[in-house]
């Protein structure tokens, strides 16, 4: 009876995952890659400049009439390496887009958290904004600005200019 009940447990659940297309590409991520220049002064003194990798997830609710909200997560390094000179904003942001349905333009604000890895590890207050322009289907361009509250007297502010692709 127990073999029984497995098999039909598993049958279940091949069946079930038949119904599901695992290569089919999520809708509504976006990727970035760029460059962070950092305006705080401790920042620059670690690194002259930092990589920019960002990942947004466009939700289907809305908190502000006339914005879409977008959760961002996004990475700050000076290296691939792991060592210290990290930074790793969470944010939650609105976007707001301008008229026309191609190549829109768009401004964000947003707030969230920041785990800054750059003297010694601290999670604290982010915030971000910015601007974009859609430069075709899945193709975007972006400035963002973000500055976060001090950690252990550095501060993961900088100035990123990205490219991105949307899914």
């Amino acid at each position: 009876m127990k073999r029984m009940t497995l098999f039909a447990a598993l049958g279940m659940a091949a069946i079930s995952s038949a119904q599901v297309n695992f290569l089919e590409t999520p809708n509504d991520v976006s990727l970035r890659l760029g460059y962070v220049y950092p305006v705080d002064a401790r920042m620059r003194d670690i690194a002259p400049s930092y990589i920019g990798v960002g990942m947004d997830f466009h939700t289907s609710f809305r908190i502000l009439e006339g914005a879409q909200t977008v959760v961002s997560f996004d990475w700050f390094g000076k290296s691939g390496s792991g060592a210290k000179g990290n930074a790793f904003p969470i944010t939650v942001n609105q976007r707001f887009y301008g008229e026309g349905d191609v190549n829109r333009s768009y401004t964000f604000f947003g707030v969230g958290v920041a785990i800054v890895d750059l003297t010694s590890t601290k999670t604290v207050w982010a915030v971000r904004a910015g601007a974009g322009k859609e430069l075709g289907d899945h193709l975007f361009g972006e400035l963002a600005f973000t500055y976060t509250d001090s950690a252990a007297g550095a501060r993961a502010t900088g100035l990123g200019a990205y490219v991105g692709y949307k899914f």
